[in-house]
């Protein structure tokens, strides 16, 4: 059974698995995309987020974790909405796809006549909770998917919607040392959660969800 408390946990340790399997073995994926994979197939797993759920009155169903979810809302300097890489929808949203996308301020305001499954495919639902994952990304690229993440209206300890950094470095291609310095800085200041290693050339950084900054170990 869904809960929103219930599901908070389960992906946050999720994710603080996720950290620590990168830090045993740094090298268990390739690229970005198959930790996008991981950390779906350990959320799949639980039974709070397995089997399908109604779709309004549609007579048809959808699971609660997806990726590639768009985001709710278009930012500035770009002309259409991008995607967060894993988003989870809740049970109760999608049984009221058209209040709960106008209550979140999501539904098109110049769209006519939408049906439940227009929202759905449409993207037009305000997931409960959303995940950015990056690998061997400079600075600037976490403090976009900070700026995304605000932009569409999530921080943190609002509640009722929940949104997750991650960004993992490789030993072969590690932060630069100002990088490391301003990625310091972002998380104390971050309005969302972060996550994070860094493998630097003498040493291991790591941030799980419930600590302050970055530590070596």
């Amino acid at each position: 059974m869904y809960s929103f408390e219930g599901v908070k946990k389960i992906l946050e340790t999720s994710i603080d698995s996720l950290v620590d399997n990168f830090v045993r073995e740094p090298y268990i994926h390739r690229c970005e995309h198959s930790l996008h994979c991981e950390l779906y197939t350990m959320l799949a797993s639980h039974r709070a987020l397995q089997g399908l759920y109604p779709i309004g009155s549609s007579g048809r169903k959808a699971s609660l974790v997806h990726k590639e979810w768009p985001e709710p809302f278009t930012r500035e300097g770009h002309t259409r909405r991008g995607n967060v890489d894993l988003a989870i929808l809740s049970d109760k949203d999608l049984a009221h796809p058209l209040e709960s996308s106008r209550e979140n301020d999501v539904f098109p305001s110049n769209a006519t006549n939408l049906s439940e499954i227009d929202i759905f495919t449409g993207g037009y639902l305000k997931p409960d909770f959303v995940v950015e994952i990056g690998l061997n990304y400079p600075f600037e690229h976490l403090e976009s998917d900070h700026k995304k993440l605000l932009n569409s209206r999530y921080s943190k300890g609002n509640g009722n919607k929940e949104a997750y950094l991650v960004h993992f470095w490789q030993p072969h291609n590690t932060a630069a040392l100002d990088d490391i310095k301003e990625i310091q800085s972002l998380i104390l200041k971050a309005d969302v959660n972060i996550a994070a290693v860094i493998f630097t050339k003498s040493e291991i950084l790591i941030k799980h969800l419930s600590d302050k900054d970055l530590s070596p170990i």
